[in-house]
């Protein structure tokens, strides 16, 4: 089919999950085995819960119930997948098979619900003419018998809120389908006997002796005459005819000289496909005829059948074996049906009906036929207004989208004395047509409306429309109750998947002058505009300006901003420039025009552009190498003494040696580097506030690269970093945090520069510096949360020599703002006292002391588990084989006494010494300790 116009087909909506590629033409020739283990689902009997909590699929006598369960994919993505909560068999009369199903979900009678059902039942239709309702643990609550061929179609009605005053409100039922008979059941009697049922149920697997007689069902039970053959129904509910209506309809039954009441008849619509007539519309008045009341067959006293009581015979007490057997050998009463005539229909003799579909609203149809076309009726006028063709095979469904009035930007209006109302929602209605011969799903707008959209999906899929919700509401309770499901779904057997179809409302406005069109076309031109090959980028920048300033509504403004700043093509420049344009034309308007919500966005987008813009500039600047500080500097710059550098320096070079780790690194990997892209992707404002968004390891390692890798290198100025990004509303503890990632995830570019030290220690005091970093309250007696930080940072990474030397930084510049603290406390008091010689002492200073000797021990116990005595052995077994996990001070405070004995063991395991070997190293140990006095 021809696509109407270009940009109406393409983004406009997308399903759940990933759409399907169109299969290649090879692909189309699969073998037998392959199209037979695809094709099975359609020879199934299946049928999805509108909320998506049960799904039944049956086949002869068999049935499985699926229920959702959240697992993880094979990806590790978290995910619905269906699971078995019931199998088995579900006849009871010899030779009976499974013809329909449905699963109703009921409504909760708590006031507290939040628009999820109570529970669900399932209820199943049998070629003997058997109605079974089941719980979703399989338990048959009830079984009916009300006609005795066999049941054709099962379809239900759930109640919708009248849209407009003079709509009819329409009852809930049950409307089950025979081959010269409907009938239908009052939904409310049908809703208190499935709960008497249910709790007859829970009573008796309590107690075992509880009987309680639910209340009988109501229904009605209309023989169909003047039709050969019957396939599938829609009951469209009652209607009210018009008095012009009604003056037409009885001139037509009875003549001109008919009588016409004065007030205008209720009546019930029932429509069937099939054949002579290939449509016919039958129409029942209200009042003719009383519902009939059915006893209802209670399935725990007659004990039909049951997936939990299936114990022996006699299990409730009251009746012997050989009663209870022909009891159930007696079939109930079937009630005479009353005779319908067909009012009229369309008659066609050659043409035969497959099924219908009733649109949510009541007023259209489509129906499927043997030739393969689609017709859309006119259920109120009886008549065909449209029709498809080439759909053979075709599974119909029905999508009613409601107008979001939320989305639309605030116009200029003139204000009158009388005020001005705002207009309701506007609802439209989409036909969605699944042909399986051609695998593809196809979207129209009805009536006349041209087609929307079409996906390419397998040719083995089921199309799922219920048609219904949730069973159980009325006027009053349905209030506030906002109801989660789902409209229809496409089933693909072949990658396991259930698909559903979203239609934004927009694509029902076909007008050209429709604001909401016309902007979604002005998105997808500058999509395709971003997407175009041209090296000019200053067109670009124009042609995206005026784009985006044509369009109306905020949130699609929103929408296009959001694209032009995702791409990689536009430079920075032309971001900030679009950007501020689109904020200046928005601060322009009045005030009572302006979108507060896409004005504050395009300011906060804008101060991101400013700050990469700063940042990029620092890097990019060449500093003078300032002169490498020796070693004597170093040792003072951390307060260490000669000897207790020099035994730093040794076991940072063991550990250099035996942990030297071999990485891939392209040519294009460049530290410091992060596109604009991804740093408007990383970073979010909150009240004049930068905070990260949840990254991985990577990406957060990344952005702090970009702030602090060119500084630690001594390529850019410390100083001006600090003072950027603390007047762009970065906070301390999370520049600490990006610091501390880069240095720790860097260990071995850190271990080969050693005067790297000299900046993190500039770094660090300038950081500590900002305010709100150390609390004014901190003394010497207490600990400071912005150390601790940093403490708990180092306990838990696992590369243990930039852990260390990031302490050795921590301790130093704690201990120069300890004594600076304490020299500005005491010179008020001993003025001219000598403070070289002595050092102040504070809790946190104690603290870096110990987690210096714990990572120190790390360090050293790292070191020799990575070390290798024995450079070539002849076999080695896979545990042999297996590396040993790297250690941090956490994991060896978590293993408790004996966790670094086990990680010895393991390194000895792994060198494979013999025993000889031990016993002379536990030999020369006892000997050592014998000779110390």
């Amino acid at each position: 089919v021809d696509k109407s116009s270009n940009w109406e087909d393409d983004g406009w909506g997308a399903w759940d999950e990933a759409e399907t590629q169109e299969p290649e033409e090879e692909e189309e020739e699969e073998s037998t085995y392959k199209t037979q283990t695809s094709y099975w689902l359609q020879d199934c009997v299946l049928s999805l819960s509108p909320a998506n909590d049960l799904m039944v699929i049956a086949r002869e006598q068999k049935a499985v119930f699926l229920v959702p369960k959240w697992k993880y994919s094979d990806k590790g993505k978290e995910e619905m997948q269906y699971a078995v909560g019931w199998s088995g068999s579900l006849n009871v009369e010899e030779g009976e098979c499974v013809s329909s199903a449905l699963c109703i979900p009921l409504a909760s009678q708590k006031r507290s619900s939040t628009g999820r059902p109570d529970w669900t039942c399932i209820v199943i239709g049998f070629t003997s003419g058997y109605v079974r309702f089941y719980t979703e643990t399989g338990v048959l609550l009830l079984a009916q018998l009300l006609n005795e061929d066999p049941v054709l179609q099962l379809k239900c009605r759930t109640y919708e809120v009248p849209r407009h005053p003079g709509v009819t409100e329409q009852n809930e039922e049950l409307s089950i389908l025979y081959p010269a008979a409907v009938v239908t059941i009052d939904g409310f009697s049908l809703f208190q006997s499935l709960r008497a049922c249910r709790n007859q149920v829970a009573r008796a697997a309590a107690s075992g002796n509880e009987n309680i007689q639910p209340p009988p069902l109501a229904y009605k039970k209309w023989g169909l005459q003047d039709v050969d053959t019957i396939v599938d129904h829609a009951s469209v509910g009652i209607m009210t005819l018009s008095p012009f209506d009604q003056m037409k309809t009885a001139s037509n039954i009875g003549g001109y000289n008919a009588a016409i009441k004065n007030s205008s008849p209720s009546m019930s619509q029932y429509i069937t496909v099939g054949a002579n007539p290939f449509t016919g519309f039958f129409y029942a008045l209200e009042g003719s005829t009383q519902p009939l009341l059915s006893h209802v067959a209670l399935a725990v006293a007659s004990k039909l059948t049951s997936a939990f009581f299936n114990a022996a015979s006699g299990w409730l007490g009251w009746k012997s074996k050989h009663e209870e057997e022909a009891v159930q050998k007696q079939k109930p009463k079937v009630e005479p049906a009353t005779p319908l005539a067909v009012r009229f229909g369309l008659p066609d003799s050659r043409r035969h009906g497959e099924s219908i579909c009733l649109s949510p609203c009541n007023t259209l149809a489509a129906v499927t036929d043997d030739f393969g076309r689609v017709l859309l009726l006119d259920v109120t006028r009886g008549l065909a207004i449209r029709m498809w063709k080439g759909y053979r095979d075709a599974q119909i469904g029905w999508i009613q989208t409601v107008e979001d009035l939320h989305e639309r930007e605030a116009e200029k209006m003139d204000f009158s004395p009388f005020g001005s109302t705002r207009s309701p929602s506007r609802v439209a209605q989409f036909l969605v047509i699944y042909a399986p011969r051609r695998g593809i799903l196809e979207v129209w707008s009805t009536q006349q409306g041209p087609r929307v959209g079409a996906f390419n999906v397998g040719k083995h899929c089921r199309l799922l429309y219920p048609g219904y919700k949730i069973m159980g509401l009325n006027n009053m309770t349905s209030q506030g109750w906002q109801s989660q499901t789902y409209q229809i779904c496409l089933v693909d057997p072949v990658c396991g998947s259930i698909k559903t179809v979203h239609v934004p409302f927009h694509l029902a406005l076909s007008d050209k002058k429709s604001e909401r069109a016309k902007d979604m076309h002005l998105v997808k031109k500058l999509s395709a505009l971003l997407k175009a090959k041209t090296s000019n980028l200053d067109m670009v920048e124009a042609e995206a300006k005026e784009l985006i300033l044509d369009i109306k509504y905020p949130a699609t403004k929103k929408q296009a901003l959001e694209s032009i700043l995702a791409s990689e093509r536009v430079p920075l420049s032309a971001l900030s420039n679009i950007t501020q344009t689109l904020m200046d034309t928005l601060k322009s308007q009045e005030f009572v025009c302006v979108d507060e919500g896409l004005l504050q966005f395009c300011a906060n987008k804008l101060k991101l552009l400013h700050l990469y813009e700063s940042v990029s500039k620092l890097n990019s600047l060449s500093m003078q190498p300032s002169t490498p500080l020796s070693d004597n500097d170093l040792a003072k710059l951390l307060r260490l003494d000669e000897k207790e550098f020099a035994r730093l320096q040794t076991l940072l070079e063991n550990y250099k040696q035996e942990n030297t780790q071999t990485t891939v690194r392209f040519a294009d990997d460049k530290d410091g580097i992060l596109p604009v892209k991804m740093f408007l992707e990383y970073l979010e404002y909150e009240k004049d506030m930068i905070l990260v968004k949840k990254l991985d390891e990577g990406d957060y390692v990344a952005l702090g690269s970009f702030f602090f890798w060119k500084c630690l290198c001594g390529e850019s100025s410390t100083e001006e970093m600090c003072h950027t990004l603390e007047s762009a509303g970065f906070s301390p503890q999370l520049l600490l945090s990006l610091l501390l990632n880069v240095w720790l995830s860097k260990e071995k570019d850190i271990l080969d520069e050693p005067q790297s030290i000299c900046c993190l220690h500039t770094m660090l005091s300038l950081l500590s510096k900002m305010k709100v970093a150390i609390d004014e309250s901190w003394d010497s007696q207490s600990v400071s949360p912005w150390w601790q930080q940093m403490r708990t940072a180092c306990i838990q990474s696992e590369n243990n020599g930039a852990a260390l030397l990031s302490a050795h930084v921590g301790h130093s510049v704690t201990a120069q703002i300890t004594d600076s603290m304490a020299e500005k406390k005491f010179s008020q008091t001993v003025v001219g006292a000598d403070t070289d010689s002595w050092e102040a002492l504070s809790l946190d200073t104690e603290y870096w002391k110990l987690l210096l000797k714990q990572l120190e021990d790390c360090l050293i116990l790292q070191t020799l588990l990575h070390s290798k005595v024995r450079k070539k052995t002849t076999r080695v077994s896979s545990l042999q084989a297996e590396p040993l996990c790297r250690l941090s001070v956490k994991k060896l405070l978590e293993g408790g006494k004996g966790g670094i004995a086990d990680s010895v063991a393991k390194w000895i395991f792994k060198q494979d010494f013999s025993p000889m070997i031990l016993k002379l190293a536990q030999r020369k140990k006892e000997t050592e300790s014998t000779e110390e006095p």
